[in-house]
């Protein structure tokens, strides 16, 4: 065993080496047990970036263009800016805000970070266009390249950086979903961020930004609270244990108050994100054969990746921070999609999402240490060349993958156009129709693209939206219906439509409820055209304002 360690001394110095070279080392020339590289001329940062930034620029630009991110395929980028839109218009000014809004009940799901970083964007450039959200992404992904490089040269070397930003440079899965205006992005780059703050032994700032991490993304709040008590797992760095404490609880104290004030549930990203999802209350669905056979597969890389993790956090390597959050990243998608009800989400192209983009890049830079670190010590160094030979052709056979990306990604953009001619067209309803502009129209919940290219291309600002999520069935209890009880859901029905200030309703075919409301009052609506695209009717609204009481008297009728 004495012989092994002697011959792996960079990838399994433990704490007891880390001990005795802290002993005799001095504290500005040792950290974690490694000399540090000489400093970087800072242009060459710049460099990493701008290498970094090219081809999620030319994705963006020259391949799906800066607004379609994938409509259909990626619902959820068009999701993330409806909140921040919604929060710009309606949540900043709400009685109880600021807060986040949204049509569908979301704002909270994801974490308050990414919409008002997108509100200082909308405000500072005066536009509310989607590229701004894809830029920011885009942005945060370039970061998470930076300091992957950082990361691996200050415990590895230059080489194994250089090495290693070739993958996280080229990636197509990081290439496309960095550039799509996910959330997972700026979260990555916050956790490694917070590692590279603690590795420079700045413990307050690590804790800031750990805790800013899980307020971008809600699988951070497992990430970040790993990170932290992998950080106090040494004992040479716990000189820093109190600032890093300090720093992560002042955010997360802050940030828990404001879900509890908001959402009554405290940690509320993360009981929806995580733990509501792995029981099933989030996805309903069964689990199909064909879903239920990638669970083997999954379970290979799960073990693999638990051992990983467990000898990282046992040994405590060089780099052990990094090495930990990569292998519980591993660890935490193959164990959520693999053995949890969120099976029930996954598609044939799963593999190359957001959910894996940065497992990719991790599993990259294990591959690249292999080849770089460990086999020259078994072989010797003459094996480096062949090394580097093997990192090139790996690098441009993953190119491959640029096949099924545009399998997904490519045909979208047939549906992106008719989703911009389906906001043109509802806003020219709206615009056009005598006594309709300036009131609200009342939608859907479940078309956040269709917001965007309403207030894009059909000019209707965001205030006007009324989300048929909270109509008065919501409170009622489950399967109470208005052909069933029409004295009853009928006033609640008119007094949601006056009060909303509904002008224009947007019905779908399978709203039954609606549907019967109006066919027994048909004096009340004008159905004045249709938007094909997403199976919508609008019908032009006249309900008379309801006599003084009347609603009091409906609500208290109402079964609660």
């Amino acid at each position: 065993m004495m012989k092994l360690r002697r011959r792996l001394p960079s990838l399994l110095g433990d704490e007891e080496d880390e001990d005795r070279l802290e002993a005799v080392r001095a504290s500005e020339v040792a950290t974690a047990g490694v000399s540090q590289p000489a400093p970087l001329a800072w242009y060459w940062s710049l460099v990493i970036l701008v290498a970094a930034a090219l081809p999620r620029l030319y994705y963006l630009y020259f391949v799906t263009g800066p607004e379609n991110a994938g409509e259909g395929a990626y619902a959820d980028v068009w999701h993330h800016w409806q909140i921040a839109y919604l929060t710009k218009e309606i949540g900043l000014s709400a009685p109880d805000g600021p807060r986040l809004w949204d049509l569908k009940g979301l704002e909270y799901f994801w974490g308050p970070l990414h919409p008002y970083l997108m509100d200082v964007l909308f405000f500072v450039t005066g536009s509310i266009d989607i590229v701004l959200e894809r830029w920011l992404s885009l942005v945060a992904g370039s970061v998470v390249v930076l300091l992957t490089f950082h990361i691996c040269r200050r415990f590895w070397g230059t080489p194994v950086a250089i090495a290693a930003s070739i993958f996280t440079i080229s990636l197509p899965t990081s290439v496309m979903n960095d550039a799509s205006g996910m959330l997972e992005p700026l979260g990555v780059a916050l956790v490694l961020a917070g590692i590279w703050a603690w590795n420079r032994r700045h413990g307050f700032w690590s804790g800031l930004l750990f805790g800013l991490a899980t307020s971008a993304r809600a699988e951070a709040w497992i990430f970040s609270l790993g990170m932290v008590v992998a950080a106090l797992l040494r004992r040479t760095t716990r000189t820093q244990a109190l600032p890093l404490l300090v720093g992560f609880m002042l955010v997360m104290l802050t940030y828990m108050k404001s879900l509890l004030d908001h959402t009554g549930n405290p940690i509320y990203p993360l009981w929806w994100n995580v733990l509501a999802n792995a029981v099933g209350r989030w996805e309903a669905t069964s689990i199909t054969a064909a879903q239920a056979s990638v669970r083997p597969y999954l379970g290979v890389i799960l073990v693999l990746a638990a051992v990983g993790l467990a000898l990282t956090l046992w040994k405590r390597p060089d780099g052990y921070m990094y090495l930990a959050f990569g292998f519980g990243e591993w660890v935490f998608v193959t164990g959520m999609l693999g053995f949890t009800s969120y099976l029930a989400s996954w598609t044939w192209w799963m593999p190359i999402t957001r959910v894996f983009a940065y497992s990719y890049d991790f599993t990259a830079v294990v591959g690249v240490l292999f080849l770089l670190k460990v086999l020259p010590t078994w072989l010797g160094r003459r094996v480096i060349p062949a090394a580097w030979i093997v990192i090139i052709v790996a690098a441009l056979a993953v190119q491959v993958v640029w096949l099924p990306i545009r399998a997904v990604f490519g045909p979208t953009d047939v549906a992106w156009q008719e989703t911009v001619a389906a906001g043109q067209q509802l806003g020219a309803l709206y615009n056009g129709t005598p006594g309709v502009a300036g009131g609200a129209i009342n939608v859907p919940d479940d078309r956040p693209d269709l917001t965007y290219t309403l207030a894009r291309y059909g000019n209707v600002s965001g205030k006007h939206l009324v989300s048929q999520l909270y109509d008065p069935f919501y409170y009622l209890p489950a399967g109470y219906t208005y052909r069933d009880h029409p004295d009853t859901a009928g006033p609640l029905l008119q007094c949601w439509l006056d009060k909303s200030g509904t002008r224009l309703w947007a019905v779908t075919p399978n709203s039954a409820n609606y549907h019967f409301y109006i066919a027994d009052n048909p004096q009340w609506f004008i159905r004045i055209g249709d938007v094909p695209q997403a199976g919508w009717e609008i019908w032009r609204t006249q309900v008379p304002k309801p006599p003084p009481g009347f609603c009091e008297e409906a609500s208290r009728a109402a079964p609660h």
